[in-house]
C-alpha cells in the first residue's frame, strides 16, 4: 500500500512540470491569437485553459471573456462610438455569435464580482456595452440606455480612472437627454394634433349647424310663402263671393225694412194709447201691410220663373 502511494505521487510529481509547461504554451498561443484578431483561435486555447486546466487568472479571464466579445463582431461594425477592445477579426456565424456572446456575458459577470478593483470596472464597462449592443437597431430604447448607463456609472465607482467608462457613461447620458427630449417633442406634437383635431372637430360642427340653420331657415320661408299665397287665394274666393251676398242683402232689405213697422204695430196696448191709435186701427194697418208684402213676394217669384228675353237687352 505504502509502495502504491508513493507511484502516485511520483507521477504526479513527474507530470507537473509538463502541466506547467502545457499551460505556458497554451498561454502564450493563446495571446497571439488575440493579438492577431483571431479571436476564435483565442476562445479555444483559453478555453482548454480554463475547463481543462483549471486556470483562473484574472488576466486570462478578462482575455477569454474579450475574445468571446470581438468575435461576435467585425472590424467593419463598429459598437456605435462606445470605447472598449477594438475588433479586427472575420464575422462568426449567427450560431457561433450567440455561443459567444453567453460567454462574454458570463465570464464578466464573474469578473465584476471577484476581481481587482481595475478588471472589475472594465468588466462593468464591457458588461453595459453590452447591454447597449443587445437592443434592435437603429438606435437603443430608453430603458437599455438607463441600464447602460447604470452599468457605467458602477464601473466609474469602482474605478475612477477608467477613462472608458467615463466617455462611455457621457455618451449614453447624452443620448438619454436627447431621447428624453424628443419624448417631450413628440408628445407636444401629439397634443398639438389633439388640439388641432378638436378644433376641426368643432369648425365641422359649427358648419353643420349653419347649415341646419339654413335648412330650417329655407323650410320657415317656403312655409310663410304658402301661407301667403293661401291668404291671397282665400282673399280672392271672397272678393268673388261678396256681390251674392250683396244681392242677398239687397233681396232681404225690402223685408228688413217693414220690421221695425211691424214691430211698432206688435207694440204693447200701452204704446198704442201712447201713439194715440186704435186697436182696430192698427190690426187693419197691420193686415194692409202683411197683404202688401205676400203681393211683393209672388211679383218676385214671378219675374224669377219668366225667362228674359234674348233679343232684348237686359237693362
Amino acid at each position: 500500500m505504502k509502495w502504491l502511494t508513493i507511484a502516485v505521487l511520483l507521477s504526479i510529481a513527474v507530470g507537473f512540470p509538463n502541466n506547467i509547461a502545457k499551460i505556458n504554451r497554451l498561454k502564450s498561443e493563446a495571446h497571439k491569437a488575440y493579438v492577431a484578431g483571431d479571436y476564435q483561435s483565442a476562445l479555444e486555447k483559453y478555453g482548454i485553459l480554463i475547463d481543462s486546466f483549471q486556470v483562473d487568472q484574472q488576466e486570462v479571464l478578462m482575455n477569454y471573456a474579450n475574445a468571446a466579445f470581438l468575435a461576435t463582431h467585425t472590424a467593419n461594425s463598429p459598437i456605435e462610438g462606445l470605447e472598449g477592445p477594438e475588433n479586427t477579426g472575420p464575422a462568426p456565424g449567427s450560431d457561433q455569435s450567440d455561443t459567444y456572446r453567453k460567454i462574454a456575458q458570463e465570464t464578466y459577470t464573474r469578473l465584476a464580482q471577484t476581481a481587482s478593483p481595475s478588471l472589475q470596472s472594465q468588466a462593468f464597462n464591457q458588461l453595459g456595452v453590452m447591454a447597449f449592443n443587445s437592443a434592435p437597431p437603429p438606435k437603443p430604447g430608453k430603458d437599455v440606455l438607463q441600464q447602460a448607463q447604470g452599468l457605467f456609472k458602477s464601473a466609474l465607482i469602482t474605478d475612477q480612472s477608467n477613462e472608458q467608462a467615463r466617455f462611455n457613461y457621457e455618451l449614453v447620458t447624452k443620448m438619454l437627454e436627447q431621447a428624453q427630449q424628443q419624448q417631450e417633442e413628440q408628445q407636444q406634437d401629439q397634443e398639438q394634433d389633439q388640439q388641432e383635431d378638436q378644433q376641426q372637430d368643432q369648425e365641422q360642427e359649427q358648419q353643420q349647424q349653419q347649415q341646419d340653420q339654413q335648412q330650417q331657415e329655407q323650410q320657415q320661408s317656403g312655409d310663410d310663402q304658402n301661407e301667403q299665397q293661401e291668404g291671397q287665394q282665400e282673399d280672392a274666393e271672397e272678393q268673388e263671393g261678396e256681390p251674392k251676398d250683396s244681392e242677398q242683402q239687397q233681396s232681404e232689405q225690402p223685408q228688413g225694412e217693414e220690421q221695425p213697422e211691424e214691430q211698432e204695430l206688435n207694440a204693447s196696448p200701452e204704446k198704442m194709447e201712447e201713439l194715440k191709435i186704435s186697436e182696430e186701427k192698427a190690426r187693419m194697418i197691420l193686415e194692409a201691410m202683411k197683404n202688401s208684402e205676400v203681393q211683393y213676394i209672388q211679383q218676385n217669384q214671378k219675374k224669377a220663373t219668366k225667362r228674359p228675353d234674348s233679343s232684348k237687352p237686359d237693362w
